[in-house]
């Protein structure tokens, strides 16, 4: 590695003279560069592992001098009845009897952080609370962050989704995030999430039902000014992650219940939506041209009723007559109502009437039958329990998903074959295909698999489709619309093994996973095996014939020495 790390002052003031600290960096390649920055994060990873541990070791410190300082001055016995009852009384009063003794443990190793690390002192109790919970709670997936195969941003998450399991518990819990961890390749927050929530629906259900409980009663929402852009108030709210899913889903309903041309942004366009709701409508009024009608022309010259003088001796109106001239107006609309769309726009019309909100659910067909307690999996929000999942189902659009494996030909393979030299796939194939994923399979991407693009890996060829790429799930693997063009144009390669692992080959040569956790790991029956080839089938008939011939040697020796022996 080309950049030296020794070319900064250790007590951490200037650069040595004469050096310059990013000049061996500039003269590398991008593939060192690329080697570089993953080194540094890991190295980071490492560093952060060792300030955690400090944090806490030094709280124990401080705490334990608490102690020992407050058992010098008072011992703890009561020197009479008296002495003994008043600090009773104390006691139930709320008094804390040792405030005397100044700060404990855990104030002064929150100040001595704060000031060490310019951390305020909610930064630095937090410090001191994860580095307890990564040696306490935690060892094992501390070990990981020590190791540099994950960052604090993931370890933290896994620090969240296990703060309701019990002491008991969490050993084997912790056991069995770190070897998920040290067993597959760097991931995505969405998918490290989704994997430490299917290791605690798991292992440890009671958590579950707590943290939803816990999520119902710390609902809330709130608003208040931007205290960094005047004019603006910042809107932030807790709800359970059902809850969240159907408003975020009625919002962008009623965002699209506008004309194609509509000029503002789906972002506009959602804030519009709830403020929508808050006027009791679930429709937007459309700015596209054909809607939004021209200002009408006015010939400066000819003065307006607004320029006619008016008699001052006229009496002013009341006010019930003021209200009264402004509902009787034609001109008058209902401030919410929105106008229906022009008969003659020249745009296509989204439809009319409230618009109908939609998000997905998978999950397994026995688990809605209730044959069992298999999470299932809320796209963009993760996994949910099978109660909250069957209640969710109960009144929904559902599609069954196979896998597409027979035993023998069918007419249906013969259909299915005719609809991979099509580009488009069908609705099927297209739930097959994300219900085997949660997000964007390009490493690092997190967007919701729902929202995403199909991308074939083996490019179709339009001009002769049984020559290209075919249209199916061994072929097809989802990509955000950003990370689709940076495959498509950007000099990317990417490759779809037997077993739909997605690997992506970057311009400066270095191979990265998509894929490593997705939905097959959260649903079994998603699985499917390799097609057949005639060398297994080969390796596959000898292995039988072994079998069967110790199996017949082990009947015949069992004939000719019958017991007793």
């Amino acid at each position: 590695m080309a950049f030296e790390f020794d070319t900064i002052d250790p007590a951490g003031d200037l650069p040595d003279t004469g050096v310059d600290v990013f000049g061996p960096l500039a003269g590398l390649s991008a593939e060192a560069l690329v080697s570089t920055a993953a080194y540094s994060a890991s190295m980071n990873a490492a560093n952060t592992c060792r300030t955690l541990m400090a944090a806490s070791l030094l709280h124990e410190q401080r705490e334990e001098d608490y102690l020992h300082r407050r058992s010098e001055l008072h011992s703890g016995r009561a020197n009479s009845i008296n002495d003994l009852l008043d600090t009773t009384a104390d006691a139930l009063a709320g008094g804390d009897p040792y405030t005397e003794y100044g700060p404990n443990g855990f104030e002064q190793a929150t100040a001595e952080l704060g000031a060490a690390l310019n951390l305020t002192a909610a930064e630095a109790r937090d410090l001191i609370r994860t580095g307890d919970a990564m040696r306490y709670r935690l060892p094992l997936t501390g070990t990981a962050l020590a190791c540099g195969r994950i960052d604090l941003g993931r370890f933290l998450i896994a620090l969240k989704r296990t703060d309701f399991v019990d002491d008991a518990t969490m050993p084997i819990v912790d056991a069995h995030l770190a070897e998920a961890i040290l067993a597959r390749e760097p991931m995505s927050t969405t998918r490290f999430t989704a994997l430490a929530d299917q290791i605690v629906h798991k292992h440890a259900p009671d958590a579950v039902r707590r943290r939803n409980d816990h999520a119902t009663r710390d609902r809330g929402v709130t608003i208040r000014p931007d205290r960094f852009q005047p004019g603006q108030s910042r809107l932030a709210g807790h709800l359970p992650h059902t809850d969240a899913a159907a408003l975020n889903a009625q919002l962008t309903a009623i965002a699209n219940t506008v004309h194609p041309r509509d000029g503002r942004t789906i972002a506009q366009r959602r804030a519009d939506a709830l403020l929508a709701l808050a006027h009791g409508t679930r429709t937007l009024i459309c700015q596209c041209p054909d809607c939004t009608p021209a200002p009408a022309e006015h010939d400066l010259d000819t003065p307006t009723p607004d320029d006619e003088p008016t008699d001052h001796n006229e009496p002013a109106p009341t006010p019930a007559e003021t209200a009264t001239a402004a509902i009787d107006s034609d001109t008058a609309t209902e401030p919410d109502a929105a106008p229906e769309p022009d008969a003659e726009c020249s745009c296509s019309c989204i439809g009319c009437g409230a618009p109908r909100p939609t998000f997905h659910i998978i999950g397994n067909l026995t688990t809605l039958m209730g044959l069992d307690n298999d999470p299932g999996m809320l796209d963009g929000h993760g996994l949910v329990d099978a109660d909250t999942m069957r209640r969710l189902l109960a009144e929904a659009h559902r599609i069954v998903v196979t896998t597409g494996i027979r035993d023998e030909p069918s007419d249906a393979d013969a259909q299915a074959a005719a609809a991979a030299t099509r580009y488009v796939p069908s609705r099927k194939l297209q739930s097959l295909v994300r219900a085997g994923e949660l997000c964007c399979t390009f490493p690092g991407c997190n967007q919701p698999v729902w929202a995403v693009d199909l991308d074939h890996t083996h490019p179709y060829d339009h001009r002769n489709p049984d020559r290209g790429g075919k249209t199916s799930e061994r072929n097809l693997k989802p990509l955000c619309r950003f990370h689709h063009r940076i495959k498509t144009f950007g000099n990317w390669r990417d490759h779809q093994d037997d077993y739909l692992a997605v690997w992506f080959e970057a311009p400066t040569g270095h191979t990265y996973l998509g894929n490593p956790f997705n939905g097959r790991d959260l649903f079994n029956s998603l699985r499917t095996q390799p097609p057949d080839h005639p060398a297994r089938q080969r390796l596959a008939d000898e292995r039988t014939a072994r079998t069967t011939t110790h199996r017949r040697q082990l009947d015949e020796w069992d004939t000719a020495n019958p017991p007793p022996f």
